[in-house]
C-alpha cells in the first residue's frame, strides 16, 4: 500500500497517533525545568513505532497520511493541504500533549526550532484571533519520532481510532480537526 502526503478528500477527519511536545520536553530536560518522570514519558514515546498505527490505516484504506517530524503539527500539514489543495482545519483543544509541555511553554522554555516553524507556515496559515499562544507554539513544536497525521475517511475515522486506543500503544490517538475546500482566503491551514 502507497502512502501520500497529497490525497487528502475533502470530508477527511484528521487523527493524530501521538501527543506532541517533544521539543518542549527536550529543552525542559536540559534546562532541568521538566520532571524526570515526563521526560522518560516524551523518550518513551519516541522509541514508539508507528507501524501499529500504519496497519490500522492499511486495513481501512487509507491514502493520505504523513509521519509529524522536525517541521512540527503545522508544518507537516501545511505539507499536505497545499500537496492536496484544500485546507486542513485542526483544533489545538483537541491535540493531545505530552505531560508537562504546555507548562514548559509557558514558563518561557520554548525551543528555537518553534519559532522558525511558526515562521516557515505563517504565510499558510490562518490562526484564530485571541488562540492560546503555548497551544498556537506548541502546533509548531518540532518533533522527534513523532506521530502520523492520518487524513482518515469520515465513515471509517471513529473505527481506526477505536483500533489505535484499543492497540495499547496509542491511548492519546485523537481526532484533531478536519479537511475542508480551499478556504476562500487560499489559506492552507485554519488553526483555532
Amino acid at each position: 500500500m502507497l502512502f501520500s502526503n497529497s490525497q487528502a478528500q475533502v470530508g477527511d477527519k484528521l487523527i493524530l497517533t501521538k501527543p506532541i511536545g517533544i521539543g518542549a520536553l527536550i529543552s525542559g530536560h536540559r534546562e532541568k525545568m521538566a520532571s524526570t518522570e515526563a521526560y522518560q514519558k516524551a523518550l518513551a514515546q519516541m522509541k514508539l513505532l508507528n507501524k501499529t498505527a500504519a496497519e490500522i490505516m492499511v486495513k481501512y484504506g487509507t491514502r493520505c497520511a504523513t509521519d509529524i517530524t522536525g517541521f512540527g503539527l503545522l508544518g507537516h500539514a501545511r505539507e499536505i493541504a497545499n500537496g492536496s489543495g484544500l485546507t486542513l482545519h485542526l483544533d489545538m483543544q483537541q491535540v493531545p500533549l505530552l505531560d508537562e509541555a504546555y507548562e514548559l511553554f509557558d514558563d518561557g522554555c520554548i525551543p528555537g526550532a518553534a519559532f522558525r516553524n511558526l515562521q516557515y507556515v505563517s504565510d499558510d496559515a490562518r490562526f484564530r484571533e485571541g488562540m492560546d499562544y503555548n497551544l498556537k507554539m506548541l502546533s509548531c513544536d518540532a518533533q522527534t519520532s513523532g506521530g502520523l497525521l492520518i487524513c482518515a475517511p469520515a465513515a471509517s475515522a471513529n473505527d481506526i481510532l477505536a483500533e489505535l486506543h484499543a492497540s495499547g500503544l496509542h491511548p492519546q490517538a485523537a481526532i484533531i480537526g478536519e479537511v475542508l475546500p480551499r478556504d476562500a482566503e487560499d489559506v492552507a491551514l485554519v488553526v483555532e
